[in-house]
């Protein structure tokens, strides 16, 4: 291993056709390795500095304005830095989202070992056959393995490089599907090239069973061409030698020669009109599609209109009912809180109403005692002085006891008669308010 200034480097003129640049986390994980440790696993290159493997770690360390880089010289044919160029880089990318590139790859392994289209052989490369090397026998199941599909989606993107490169970028693109873009692919390339000069992208567009029928349709006539300028040169030929032998088989040239012109399958010439006239029929089932796309379209804005309307129409019952809920609640607490606030005041005025009674009941008693005690007492102010004086007279000592007895007695009675008469009044308005 040794370093190479990074200024001599560049990179292989095959690769953009086999890989793309990584970006993304891949890359950001790459890079940030890079930057914390440097290039640990060094480049592999041909001695006049083009990459073979190791074009993303070199792109890194532009970035990073690295000067030098650890590499691995390796002097070997092209062919042979190619075939180096796929292997190292297949285990290093994973996976690759473009079909294009992969059926490039699965060519290049095709020819590098020798192996026939649906079949395999023994072959060795030309480097290997200067050395007198064994190469073992491959097959397409070794090319599948190798870019990690099975062999009928390795045998699939074989023939897509029988694209012609406006078609080929479309599966590039993403746009035309493999199994679409195979049917294409049997086609000639002069039958592509009028094809996609008349439909353009909208080929894409088209469903893998519209484009298997067309690829039928398009190698019947091809062959009724070919059928047909065969028959044409033989009549050429016969009218120039201009014997009267010929005359029956000049007749025969020319009734076939009608019959397959006018046969209703389309006819392919250099530019074909089969597939001039079977473009007519795509553009009108193209035209067909729009208006029902269309169709659809205005279906679908309306109906987007619709639901705008049904989905603002369920907001604002949303909101509403999120007011609703919100009163609900709110009139639940008032009510608890009254519940609380009513019902121990209404227990207050229930035992004031009960102490009210018993007050009342103990009113009444003592209002009888004290009235049964005036009646038998004093029957009246006077009466009571002069019984007062008559008794301190005969009994001085108990006359003044008995004195302030009957005026504490007397004062009680009123006071109760007074609290007895607040106590019915309180009553009354609380009945009031509880009602």
């Amino acid at each position: 291993m040794s370093e190479m200034s990074i200024h001599r480097l560049k990179p292989h003129p095959k690769n953009p056709e086999y890989y793309a640049d990584l970006d993304g986390d891949k890359y950001e994980e790459l890079r940030r390795s890079i930057e914390a440790h440097g290039i640990r696993d060094p480049l592999k290159v041909l001695p006049d500095g083009t990459i073979i493997a190791g074009h993303q770690r070199w792109r890194i360390a532009k970035e990073l304005g690295l000067e030098r880089v650890p590499v691995v010289i390796y002097d070997i044919p092209e062919q042979e830095a190619e075939y180096l160029l796929i292997a190292d880089n297949e285990e290093r990318r994973g996976e690759d989202h473009d079909p294009m590139r992969k059926a490039r790859r699965a060519k290049f392994l095709a020819e590098y070992w020798g192996i026939r289209r649906g079949g395999a052989r023994k072959g060795v490369s030309g480097h290997e056959r200067a050395k007198g090397q064994f190469v073992p026998l491959k097959s397409i199941e070794d090319i599948g393995e190798q870019i990690g599909e099975d062999v009928r989606t390795t045998k699939r993107l074989l023939k897509l490089n029988d694209l012609i490169p406006e078609l080929q970028a479309l599966v590039s693109s993403g746009k035309l599907g493999t199994t679409a873009a195979e049917q294409l692919a049997y086609l000639s390339p002069e039958t592509q090239r009028a094809l996609y000069a008349a439909l353009g992208d909208e080929i894409a567009a088209r469903t893998v069973a519209e484009t298997k029928e067309l690829r039928k349709r398009l190698e019947e006539a091809e062959k009724q061409d070919r059928e047909t300028v065969k028959l044409q040169q033989e009549l050429a030929i016969l009218r120039e030698r201009g014997r009267d032998e010929d005359r029956e088989r000049i007749a025969e040239l020319e009734s076939e020669i009608r019959r397959l012109q006018n046969r209703p399958v389309e006819r392919v010439e250099v530019i074909p009109d089969a597939v001039r006239r079977e473009i007519e029929d795509w553009k009108r089932r193209a035209v067909e599609t729009d208006q029902e796309r269309q169709a659809l379209e205005e279906k679908y804005e309306s109906l987007k209109v619709v639901l705008q309307q049904h989905q603002e129409r369920i907001e604002r019952l949303r909101a509403e009912n999120a007011r609703l809920k919100e009163g609900a609640e709110l009139a639940q607490r008032r009510e608890t809180s009254t519940t609380q606030t009513v019902d121990p005041e209404w227990h207050r005025i229930e035992h004031e109403q009960e102490s009210f009674h018993e007050l009342m009941q103990a009113y009444r008693t003592l209002h009888k005692v004290v009235s049964a005690a005036a009646d038998f007492i004093f029957v009246s102010d006077e009466e009571a002085e002069a019984f007062i004086q008559k008794l301190m007279r005969e009994y001085p000592q108990k006359a003044e006891t008995w004195q302030s007895e009957a005026l504490v007695l007397r004062q009680a009675a009123t006071a109760m008669e007074r609290l007895a008469n607040s106590l019915e009044r309180q009553y009354t308005t609380l009945r009031l308010v509880k009602s």
